[in-house]
């Protein structure tokens, strides 16, 4: 099980829809117990699966094997905090946050804020809101998948693959983070010159059995 804190918004709610799409059962998290369980009745007429439900943050934390912090970046410190207690040692935190402030990674900043020793890595940056929430289309981008932990990335990778059309490559240690999200930035910049909204990335001649077998070893 899967839980998408933030899974009200944009990306959380693309990415909770895409998930369950694919088999996986999801719970959507929110401060707001009436707003997570809204989403996930939208998802559910979405997707024609009864796979996803709602909960408040802390227990939308409880026994999930992986949970994506999908919150503005001025939420995270506290919700985090929040829902630490209530994770499993095993459950892989990851962070989709995006800090349009100089000098600060943030998935450095949940990796702090969560119980010592978490595994922790960042994902999903530079993919498309707008591509995740419309499920009828492949997503055809690639994420980079940022950790300090191997188990921990394969694990992330191993899920978010089963989006159609995402590929999940390798992006090095935690501290990596901050470049993917810095690049968000850009991609920003690139839609609103190009009046789009679904501008991402995509690693040219990186053969797609290569990033696959990257996650098998």
């Amino acid at each position: 099980m899967a839980a998408v804190l933030g899974g009200t918004g944009d990306l959380g709610f693309g990415l909770a829809a895409r998930l369950a799409k694919a088999g996986v059962d999801v719970v959507i998290g929110s401060r707001k117990l009436e707003r997570a369980v809204e989403a996930a009745e939208k998802i559910r007429t979405l997707v024609g699966r009864d796979n996803v439900h709602g909960a408040v943050n802390r227990d939308a934390a409880k026994d999930v094997e992986v949970i994506f912090f999908s919150v503005p970046y001025e939420g995270l410190v506290e919700i985090a905090r929040e829902v630490a207690p209530f994770l499993q040692q095993s459950t892989v935190g990851v962070s989709c946050v995006v800090p349009f402030v100089e000098d600060v990674c943030a998935a450095e900043m949940l990796a702090e804020n969560l119980q010592p020793g978490a595994k922790v890595v960042s994902a999903l940056h530079t993919v498309s809101a707008s591509l995740l929430s419309d499920i009828s289309k492949p997503v055809n981008s690639d994420t980079f998948i940022f950790g300090d932990d191997r188990d921990a990335k394969k694990k992330v990778a191993n899920l978010l693959k089963l989006v159609e059309g995402l590929r999940p490559v390798d992006g090095g240690p935690l501290k990596n983070s901050r470049y993917g999200e810095l690049f968000t930035r850009f991609l920003v910049g690139v839609n609103k010159r190009y009046g789009v909204s679904w501008a991402g990335l995509r690693v040219t001649w990186l053969d797609d059995e290569v990033v696959a077998k990257r996650w098998e070893l």
